[in-house]
Order: structure tokens, then sequence, then C-alpha cells
């Protein structure tokens, strides 16, 4: 079955791309320079250095998310949540719907 195709999400910007994208090769480009780089964000070498601890906890089974509380699996897929006010602050691994259900509440504020 082929990909579906629609419009790039840039106003005015007429490129068709794949439905799985959401941003031409130009936009997605100029999207990801206004984001900024890993550090910028927050995901600097501290984060690194700290998801590396928890990786290895997590391939060990001992760690629940800190939002649901329900154990996330030996060697199951993580993100390593921020505190929701203060991105400094690492709380500890979450499930990854969690982590995205937050961001996009946080978005809607």
């Amino acid at each position: 079955m082929p990909d579906a195709w629609r419009i790039c999400t840039t106003r005015g910007c007429p490129a068709s791309i794949p439905a799985s994208s959401r941003y031409c090769t130009k936009h997605a480009r100029e999207q990801g320079k206004q984001r900024g780089t890993k550090r910028e964000r927050g995901y600097g070498k501290e984060f690194q250095a700290e998801r590396r601890v928890w990786v290895r906890m997590v391939a060990e089974g001992v760690v629940s998310c800190w939002r649901c509380l329900k154990p996330i699996p030996p060697g199951g897929d993580f993100h390593l949540g921020h505190d929701d006010n203060d991105r400094s602050i690492i709380r500890g691994p979450e499930c990854p719907h969690c982590n995205l259900s937050a961001a996009g509440k946080a978005s809607h504020r």
C-alpha cells in the first residue's frame, strides 16, 4: 500500500510530503535550528550521565515510573523525566506515555 501524502505544515509552503512527516526538508531543517541543540534544551553531559545510571537500573527491572508508579519492564523503553516546573531537576524514569502526555498537557496551559 503506498504512503499517503500531505502538504508541509509551514504556512504558505506547497511542498508535498509523506503523511508521517510534519515538515518538508527545508522547513524541517529550519525547525531543528529553532529548537536548539540537545544541550540548549537541557540534555547535556550531566543529563546523559544520569541517564546511563538509570539505564542500568531499568535493565535490572527495579524501577517504576515516577508519574504512574507502574513498574518499567526490565530493559523496557523509558524516558528520563524532568520536573514539570523546573527542567534542571530530573525526577527519574517515566513510561513514554506518561512523559509525552505531560508534555502535551503542558503545551495547552
